[in-house]
């Protein structure tokens, strides 16, 4: 199992400080244990035993929790064989191995550990049972000065206190060091989850309200203006039906027309949501045609766009969609021009026309600008509006790419 970036820095400092004790009481204990005649003082288990606490050391710098699997995989593979080929030569660093298990409990998955676990102890028997001819072929020959140490030692009961206090004060201090990470570790897990589930929180919360949003966006881009105009041609049909029937029948076939025109926006708009292959020059292309049939401006279109997530093409759609709405409503403009293209820093979106314009920095109570800024934060993009009274308006669309 992986933890998230802020419980594997704990747990990172976490296991570092332990090995270092673990390696400095091992350190320790070797120094302390080197008086008199020992397997372990002859020269080639002293190197080994040196350089396996340096490479320990090194490695102990590194923990690759956030590394592809096999470069895991082999940072346990190289500490297991760091402390289990050293057995070979009567080097015996137990406790080390069973940190190392606890790693490899936090850095591989549940296979590679019990592959790792299974080799570890195979490779670690055979290694003991290769070294002890040796162990005691060095004892059988050096038996009388091992038996006149041991017989100094007898007469002597501080030197026997010593070495147990030393030798047991080390042993219960890798132990409980030991204990310690694991209590780390399932500590840090424990916290790393509570704040996943406080997050899977925020962002079901989140989700909803941006899904609100989202929703209250489509409705007035999409219906908003068309369901207004046919609304006040149902009233004037009305006012008019007993006065003049003929006014009262044109009425009816505009608000015809435009309950149509509401359907047909309800379909392009799921249409182009559940599209999987969604061409946004294709699509601005259809909503250009559209609207100049039932318009008396005209739109230069010039899109270049390249093909991009669904998500930023149905979004950067909506945009101009809301963009020539406004234009439709409030514009009166003569000439639009759309323009869509990519260069080296992303993906630039232009809306220019020559209409009336209005005052940018002016409290705007409707749905369409802020719309379009809901649009452009979730794409991570900006949005600058440039415009004044009588002098047009130009909208400008940036997206990173």
């Amino acid at each position: 199992m992986r933890f998230n970036q802020t419980a594997s820095l704990s747990i990172r400092r976490a296991i570092r400080y332990v090995e270092w004790l673990i390696l400095i009481v091992y350190l320790l204990l070797f120094l302390v244990n080197r008086d008199g005649v020992s397997y372990s003082n002859l020269p080639i288990p002293t190197y080994v035993t040196l350089a396996q606490v340096i490479i320990l050391t090194t490695l102990s710098f590194i923990f690759p929790i956030n590394r592809p699997i096999w470069q895991r995989r082999f940072y346990i593979l190289l500490e297991v064989l760091t402390v289990i080929m050293p057995v070979a030569v009567g080097v015996d660093f137990e406790i080390a191995l069973y940190l190392i298990l606890a790693k490899s409990c936090i850095l591989l998955n549940r296979k590679d550990v019990i592959f790792i676990t299974i080799f570890s102890g195979i490779l670690y028997m055979l290694l003991i049972a290769q070294s002890i001819p040796m162990i005691v072929d060095f004892n059988r020959t050096n038996h009388n000065q091992l038996l006149a140490e041991y017989l100094q030692d007898l007469n002597n009961t501080d030197v026997i206190i010593r070495r147990a206090v030393i030798n047991n004060l080390g042993g219960y201090i890798t132990a409980s060091i030991f204990v310690i990470l694991f209590c780390f570790v399932v500590v840090a897990e424990q916290k790393s989850r509570q704040k996943a589930e406080a997050l899977t929180q925020q962002i079901e919360t989140l989700a909803a309200s941006l899904e609100r949003s989202r929703i209250a966006r489509e409705i007035h881009d999409s219906l908003g203006h068309s369901l207004t105009t046919l609304d006040i041609q149902l009233e004037l049909a009305q006012r008019l039906y007993d006065k003049n029937p003929n006014k009262a029948i044109d009425s009816l076939n505009i608000a015809k027309d435009l309950s149509s025109e509401c359907l047909t926006k309800v379909r392009n708009s799921v249409q182009s949501i559940r599209q999987t292959n969604f061409n946004l020059n294709q699509a601005l292309a259809t909503l250009v045609e559209q609207v100049v049939q039932n318009q008396s401006f005209v739109i230069h279109l010039n899109s270049e766009l390249p093909q991009l997530p669904i998500q930023t093409s149905h979004q950067l759609y909506c945009i101009v969609q809301e963009a020539v709405t406004n234009i439709q409503k409030h514009g009166f403009a003569k000439v639009v021009n759309i323009k869509g293209y990519q260069d080296n820093q992303g993906i630039i979106l232009e809306i220019i026309d020559d209409g009336q314009g209005f005052e940018v920095n002016a409290h705007h109570t409707g749905f369409g600008l802020r719309g379009m800024q809901e649009r452009i934060q979730i794409l991570g993009g900006e949005l600058q509006i440039k415009s004044s009274l009588g002098e047009g308006t130009q909208i400008q669309v940036w997206i990173p790419s």
